[in-house]
This record gives C-alpha cells, sequence and structure tokens, in this order.
C-alpha cells in the first residue's frame, strides 16, 4: 500500500497543463516496483477499442489483470496490468488514475479551440492574468490570416477550415525551433495569439519574422484548388506600469498597422 500512495501522489503532482500523455508517462515511471507491464486502452465514439499505450510489445495480455476505467459512472476505456500486488490495492490506485485522466478529458474540452485543437481565448486570458502576477517582462504576438474571408466565400468553408488547421501546424512546427519558451491560443475566427517568454524587441521581431517566413512559404493546396496564404503580426514588449488590456491594444494596433500597409508583414509600434 505504501508504492500505491507514492504513485497516487506524483498522480497528483502534475502541472497544468497536462496531456493524456504525461500522466500514463508519470504513471508507468513511477509505478514500475510494483507493475511489470500495462496497457492501456480507450473506448472511441463508436464503441470500438483503441490502444493508446503499453509499456512492453512483448506483453502477454492474457497474464494481466482487467480494470475498468470508470469516472462520475463513466465507463471510457480499460487497463490491463501484470503486477504482483494485491488486486484490492490495484483497484484503489486505478480508480484514482481513471479521476486523473478524466479530469484530463474535460480540461482538453474547456481549455482547447475545438477545430485546431490548440489553446482557446479563454485559456490564454487567464494565463495572461496570471502572468501578470509575476510581474515578469514578456511579450506578445498577434497573427491574423490575410484575406481569410476569401477562402471561405471562394472555396467553401471546408477549405477555409483547412487553411486555419495548416496554419496551425505550420506556426506549432516553428515555435518548436524558436529557443523561447511560448503559449499558443486561437485568439478568434482567423486569429491566433502566441505569448513569449522574450524581452526584447529585436528578438521578437526576429521570432515574429521567421513564422511570417514559415506560413509565406507553405503550399496550402489542396487536391482541387492550388492555394498559399500569407499572414500579419503584430507584437508586443510587456512595460513596466502597463495594464494588461493596453498592452493587448498595442499588440492589435501593431497587427492593425502591417495589415494597413500592405500585409503579410510584421511590425512592433512599441
Amino acid at each position: 500500500m505504501k508504492e500505491i500512495n507514492k504513485i497516487i501522489k506524483s498522480l497528483n503532482e502534475i502541472p497544468e497543463p497536462f496531456s493524456v500523455d504525461g500522466i500514463i508517462k508519470i504513471f508507468e515511471n513511477n509505478s514500475k516496483k510494483i507493475i511489470k507491464n500495462f496497457a492501456i486502452y480507450f473506448y472511441k465514439e463508436n464503441g470500438e477499442t483503441i490502444l493508446w499505450n503499453i509499456s512492453n510489445n512483448k506483453f502477454d495480455l492474457k497474464n494481466g489483470f482487467k480494470f475498468q476505467l470508470i469516472a462520475r459512472n463513466y465507463n471510457f476505456g480499460f487497463i490491463v496490468i501484470e503486477s504482483e500486488a494485491q488486486k484490492e490495492y490495484l483497484y484503489i490506485l486505478i480508480n484514482h488514475l481513471s479521476l486523473i485522466l478524466y479530469s484530463e478529458k474535460l480540461s482538453f474540452l474547456a481549455n482547447r479551440d475545438k477545430l485546431t485543437g490548440i489553446y482557446n481565448r479563454g485559456y490564454v486570458f487567464r494565463y495572461l492574468l496570471n502572468k501578470e502576477k509575476t510581474k515578469e517582462i514578456y511579450s506578445i504576438v498577434i497573427i491574423d490570416l490575410d484575406k481569410f474571408k476569401h477562402y471561405n466565400d471562394s472555396y467553401g468553408h471546408n477549405v477555409g477550415d483547412y487553411i486555419l488547421k495548416t496554419a496551425v501546424k505550420v506556426i506549432k512546427d516553428s515555435l518548436k525551433k524558436i529557443s523561447y519558451k511560448s503559449i499558443f491560443a486561437r485568439y478568434g475566427g482567423e486569429e491566433f495569439i502566441i505569448v513569449f517568454d522574450i524581452k526584447s524587441k529585436k528578438e521578437l521581431f526576429r521570432s515574429m519574422e521567421f513564422i511570417r517566413n514559415k506560413i509565406s512559404e507553405t503550399d496550402f493546396s489542396t487536391e482541387e484548388f492550388s492555394l498559399k496564404a500569407t499572414a500579419s503580426l503584430g507584437g508586443a514588449i510587456k512595460e513596466e506600469n502597463i495594464s494588461l488590456d493596453d498592452f493587448i491594444d498595442n499588440a492589435d494596433k501593431s497587427l492593425y498597422k502591417a495589415k494597413q500597409s500592405g500585409r503579410n508583414k510584421s511590425i512592433i509600434l512599441n
């Protein structure tokens, strides 16, 4: 029971925002003393099962105990465990793991944009409000896909959605190559926002230009249409004694200047 309590404690200390994969990895790393192998399956909407994680590809599932993953009377999958621990103790552990995984599902739905899978406007504003308490210098970038209405009007909303999702992938891949911590969210419509731990205007502009160029270099074509896309970016550095509203307004003004001066540009006014 002592080892079970240690695993439960490790799951309680997972920092937010966390992911299903992150939860399972912590579970795996902290349960090796009592669990030899395990496999987790989730139920799909159509009732089929999908193998989400297996600790050892040589694991013979016939050797394990099967536990249902249930939280608030919702059965969303099962886990098969090979262990010499007493079954009643494993029940306690799996019940707790089920609650953590279920909470992550609710957190995902509440904080993620349904179309693109990135954070939504509500999440990023809560993040900014918490960041304000740290008194750190940081920066934001607002990205607007140029003439986005044209894609919906000319090619249909399915193509418009495809453009949005492709742009999100390009931006996410770009952020992985930028050596600053960032939070990326959908700001609304065809607009996105990035919160950067960047303190200098020079570094912020360099990061903005890197993202802008990656978007303009990407082929957005579908099977039916040959398409390109560009974006305008407005940035701002958080200054002392400036309110959060004014800070965001500075980025908005920079974006407006980028669009008014020809689009496909990066501008920082402050």
